[in-house]
């Protein structure tokens, strides 16, 4: 899979996933390539005090509020970027 679309489709689920948890999606969201041991892991995404960030290698969105409590996490099937949303326990 073009990693490009791929990012397309994941700020497309993350702004409405911030506008779902009463983020103001004026603008298109802030973000941070995350590096672990000098490896890309992921992406942090935040807007209006909410953030998520996505783990490339767990291939899962984990969403949180503006307390800084998980809300949700989506995990993400590659060959076709069906989310499986399910809520935080």
């Amino acid at each position: 899979m073009d990693y490009v679309p791929l990012l397309d489709q994941i700020r497309s689920l993350i702004c409405r996933i911030f506008a779902e948890h009463g983020g103001a999606m004026d603008r298109m969201p802030r973000e941070t390539v995350l590096i672990r041991d000098g490896y890309f892991c992921g992406r942090r995404f935040e807007a209006d005090g909410l953030h998520a960030v996505w783990f490339t290698e767990e291939h899962e969105i984990k969403f949180y509020d503006r307390a800084g409590a998980m809300v949700r996490a989506v995990a993400l099937s590659l060959e076709n970027l069906s989310p499986n949303l399910r809520r935080a326990a």
